[in-house]
C-alpha cells in the first residue's frame, strides 16, 4: 500500500511537471505569436474615437491571450484628438499621412492608414489585423491569425448591393479600371458567395474586419490603385456617380489587389463569428444566425452604437457578457466629464452636477433610457430643458417626471406652437402617414399629441445655476418660433437645437410647416459660434467636437445659408420669378453641404416665399382655376397617344421631371390610363435611384405607390 502511495505520489509530481513545462511552452508559443500579430484601426472624429475607446476596452478585457497585443491607431486630427490618453506601452498613435481632399471621400482614409501601419510592421509581424471603428472583440479571435499556408483571412462581402459582378461578367466602367490596373482576367477568376444574400460573384471582399501578411504590400498597392481612381476626374465624374460607388470604392479596389495579388489557396475564409454583420442579422439565413451575442468572437457593430441605442434588445446576451456590455455602451454614450448624448427621436443630453442632472430634450432618451435612468438613481434628476416644441423632443416627458420637484423650462411661445399644431392635426396626421410610409388615416384614426405643458417659461433669457454649472437659455427662433439655445460655459458646450444640421435645413419642410426664417437659423449659429465653446451639440445628427472643427463645419453651414439668402433676395429684387431662382442659383463649392435631409432649391423656395409670399406677379395667379383646368383641353388638342409618345421620348431622354409633368396632364382626365402611369413610374423610380435625399425619397416613394396601385401591381 505505501508503495502505491509513493508511486501515485512520483506519478502526480511528474505529471505536475509535465502539465509546468507544457504551459511554458504554451505561454512561449502565445508570447512569440503575440509578438507577430498586431491590430491597426483609426479615428477621424469624436464617435470613432470613443468606439475604438470600446475596442481596445473589449481587447483588452475578452480577448484572453491576446489582451496585449499591439494596436496602432491612425489619427486623422491628432492636434483635436482625445486618444492620446489611449497611448501606453501597447497603443501607438500614428499622425495619418493623406491629402486633405482624400479625407472627404467616404471613407478612403481606411487604405491610407491600413498602408501607413503597413510600413511600420511589414519586417517583424506575420499577421496585421485591421478593425474598423465599431467592432467590438467577445472572444479570443484565433481565426485571424495567419501562419505559413496563408496570407489573408477575410470575408465576402455582406451584400451585393449591385456593386459586385456576377461569375465571368466582364467588369462595367465602375470595375473596369481595377482590372485593367491589377491585370485581372473575369473568366479566370474563382467565385465566392456574399454573406446575406448569397450570391455568386467576383472576388468581393469586406473590409471591416480582416488580416493580411504586412510583407506582401498588399495595402501599398491598395493605395496606389485607389489614389490613382481619386484622382482621376473623368472617372469621378462620370463612374462614381452615386454614394453607394463613392462608398464601396475602396473595397471594390481592396478586392481587386487581393485578387491578383493572393492566390486562391492562400486566401483564408473568415468564420462569420469572427466578422459578423450585427446590422443584418435579421436578413442572415438560419443556418448563418447566431442565437446569442455570446457564441460571437468579433460582431461588427458599424453604425448600431451611434444610432440603434437599444441594439442590447436585438440579440439575447447572458450575464456577465450582457453587463459588460451595457456598461461599455454607457462609456461610449459620455461625451466628456458630466456629459452624455443618445440619439433616439432626437438627441437628448444629460447633464451631471453633484447637486442632480439636468436633461435636455429628453424625448430621445426613450429609446432606450435606462441607460439615462442609471444616472439619475446617483444624481437625481432637478430640472429638463426644452429647446423647441417639437414631439420628437418632447414626447413621453411624464416617464421622467418621478418627483414633483421637477422643472420643466420653455419659451413662453410654446404655448401658440401647440396651438398651432392642435389646429391642423388632421393635416398633420395624413402628412404623417405619407412620410411614415403607413396608409393614409379617416377622421377616427386622428388623435392629437400630447401639449407640452412647462412649469417655467421665458421671453427672451432665462439664467439658472445647478451644481457649480450655470445654463444659460437664449430664444432664438429658426426651426420654431419657441426655439432656445443653450449654453453651458463650465462644460464649453452650447446645444443648439433643430438649429443645425450637418445637412441642409428645411425650411419649407415638405412634411408641412410654416415657413422658417432663415435668417433666425444664420442668427442662431452666429450666437452659438460667439461662444467658442469645444462642444456643438445639434437636436439630431452628430456633435460637432472641438474649437477648429466647429469653426469650420458650423461657419460652412451658417455662410453657405447667408449665400444663398442673400442671392434670393438680390433675384427677387431683379423681378425674377422663383422657378428661374431656384434653377440659377448654385452653392459655390467651397460650402459643400450635404443635400440629405434639405436642398438648395427648397431652401430657395422657402426663402421667397418667407419674404414675398405667394403671388409670382403673374395675373392667372390670382384666380381660383389652377394650371391643371386646361389639362383637359390640353388632351384633347393634342390627344393622348401623341402625349404618351412625348412622354416616352423625354423618358428616354432622362428629362425625368418634365415626364411627371407632361404625365400630370394625361392622367387629370384619366387617371387609370396604364401606359402613362407606367411611364410616370419609370420616371420615378429613376428620380429615387438618383437621390440619397431622405425627404425627397420619401415623396417619390408616395408617388411609386401611386403609380402602382394605377397600374395594378
Amino acid at each position: 500500500m505505501a508503495f502505491k502511495r509513493t508511486i501515485h505520489y512520483l506519478a502526480g509530481i511528474v505529471f505536475t511537471i509535465i502539465v509546468l513545462i507544457a504551459s511554458c511552452l504554451i505561454g512561449k508559443t502565445l508570447a512569440g505569436e503575440k509578438s507577430r500579430v498586431a491590430i491597426v484601426t483609426y479615428i477621424s472624429n469624436n464617435e470613432q474615437e470613443r468606439a475604438v475607446i470600446a475596442l481596445i476596452k473589449s481587447i483588452r478585457e475578452l480577448s484572453a491571450q491576446y489582451r496585449d497585443i499591439n494596436i496602432y491607431i491612425a489619427l486623422c486630427d491628432p492636434d483635436n484628438s482625445l486618444a492620446i490618453s489611449l497611448k501606453d506601452e501597447d497603443v501607438s498613435l500614428i499622425p495619418l499621412e493623406i491629402e486633405r481632399r482624400y479625407l472627404e471621400y467616404p471613407l478612403a482614409i481606411k487604405a491610407f492608414a491600413a498602408a501607413q501601419v503597413e510600413k511600420i510592421v511589414k519586417t517583424d509581424l506575420n499577421t496585421l489585423i485591421w478593425m474598423d471603428p465599431g467592432v467590438i472583440v467577445l472572444k479570443p479571435f484565433d481565426a485571424l491569425l495567419l501562419d505559413k499556408n496563408y496570407d489573408v483571412v477575410i470575408r465576402p462581402v455582406t451584400l451585393s448591393n449591385n456593386i459586385g459582378l456576377s461569375p465571368g461578367e466582364r467588369p462595367n466602367d465602375y470595375w473596369a479600371p481595377i482590372y485593367k490596373e491589377n491585370n485581372l482576367q473575369n473568366k479566370q477568376l474563382q467565385t465566392i458567395k456574399t454573406i446575406v444574400d448569397e450570391v455568386e460573384i467576383q472576388p468581393y471582399y469586406n473590409c471591416e474586419v480582416f488580416a493580411i501578411n504586412p510583407k506582401l504590400g498588399l495595402c501599398q498597392k491598395w493605395v496606389q490603385t485607389l489614389s490613382k481612381l481619386l484622382e482621376d476626374k473623368q472617372y469621378q465624374a462620370t463612374v462614381c456617380t452615386t454614394f453607394s460607388r463613392k462608398l464601396f470604392l475602396h473595397q471594390v479596389v481592396l478586392s481587386g489587389v487581393i485578387a491578383a495579388n493572393v492566390k486562391p489557396n492562400r486566401i483564408k475564409p473568415l468564420q462569420v463569428t469572427h466578422a459578423y454583420p450585427f446590422n443584418q442579422h435579421e436578413q442572415l439565413s438560419k443556418e448563418k444566425q447566431v442565437s446569442s451575442l455570446d457564441e460571437l468572437s468579433v460582431v461588427i457593430f458599424d453604425y448600431a452604437w451611434e444610432q440603434i441605442p437599444d441594439w442590447l434588445q436585438k440579440l439575447p446576451v447572458n450575464e456577465p457578457l450582457k453587463t459588460w456590455l451595457s456598461d461599455t455602451y454607457l462609456d461610449y454614450l459620455k461625451l466628456s466629464d458630466n456629459l452624455y448624448r443618445i440619439e433616439g427621436s432626437c438627441n437628448s443630453y444629460l447633464i451631471m452636477t453633484k447637486e442632480g442632472s439636468v436633461i435636455i430634450d429628453p424625448a430621445g432618451a426613450m429609446i432606450a433610457p435606462d441607460y439615462f435612468r442609471k444616472i439619475l438613481k446617483i444624481y437625481p434628476l432637478k430640472t429638463i430643458l426644452l429647446t423647441h416644441s417639437h414631439q420628437d423632443h418632447c414626447a413621453n416627458l411624464s416617464e421622467w417626471l418621478i418627483d414633483s420637484s421637477i422643472t420643466i423650462i420653455a419659451k413662453r411661445e410654446i404655448y401658440t406652437c401647440n396651438e398651432y399644431r392642435e389646429r391642423l392635426a388632421p393635416f398633420f396626421a395624413r402628412r404623417g402617414a405619407i412620410w411614415s410610409r403607413k396608409p393614409l388615416p379617416d377622421s377616427t384614426e386622428i388623435h392629437e399629441e400630447e401639449s407640452v405643458i412647462p412649469n417655467t417659461t421665458f421671453i427672451d433669457d432665462y439664467n439658472f445655476e445647478l451644481g457649480g454649472l450655470h445654463f444659460y437659455l437664449t430664444h432664438t427662433s429658426g426651426e420654431t418660433p419657441d426655439h432656445a439655445t443653450i449654453w453651458i460655459p463650465e462644460l464649453q458646450a452650447v446645444f443648439v437645437g433643430d438649429n443645425y444640421y450637418e445637412y441642409f435645413i428645411n425650411n419649407a419642410t415638405l412634411r408641412g410647416t410654416s415657413t422658417r426664417p432663415v435668417l433666425g437659423y444664420i442668427r442662431t449659429l452666429d450666437l452659438a459660434l460667439s461662444y467658442e465653446s469645444e462642444y456643438f451639440l445639434p437636436g439630431h445628427g452628430k456633435p460637432v467636437i472641438s474649437k477648429s472643427t466647429i469653426e469650420e463645419t458650423v461657419s460652412n453651414l451658417r455662410d453657405g445659408l447667408q449665400y444663398l439668402y442673400a442671392e434670393t433676395i438680390k433675384g427677387i429684387n431683379a423681378g425674377k420669378d422663383v422657378y428661374t431662382l431656384m434653377q440659377e442659383i448654385k452653392m459655390p463649392a467651397q460650402y459643400p453641404i450635404q443635400p440629405y435631409f434639405g436642398n438648395v432649391e427648397w431652401t430657395i423656395r422657402g426663402i421667397f416665399q418667407e419674404n414675398i409670399g405667394w403671388f409670382d406677379e403673374n395675373p392667372a395667379s390670382m384666380y381660383a382655376l389652377p394650371p391643371s383646368s386646361i389639362y383637359p383641353e390640353l388632351v384633347e388638342i393634342s390627344g393622348i397617344e401623341a402625349l404618351i409618345q412625348k412622354a416616352e421620348q423625354l423618358l428616354s431622354n432622362k428629362e425625368y421631371v418634365k415626364v411627371l409633368h407632361l404625365t400630370d396632364v394625361i392622367l387629370n382626365s384619366n387617371p387609370d390610363n396604364k401606359k402613362a402611369n407606367e411611364i410616370r413610374l419609370e420616371a420615378l423610380e429613376a428620380l429615387r435611384g438618383s437621390t440619397r435625399n431622405y425627404v425627397e425619397r420619401i415623396w417619390l416613394d408616395y408617388g411609386i405607390r401611386t403609380a402602382r396601385e394605377k397600374i395594378g401591381h
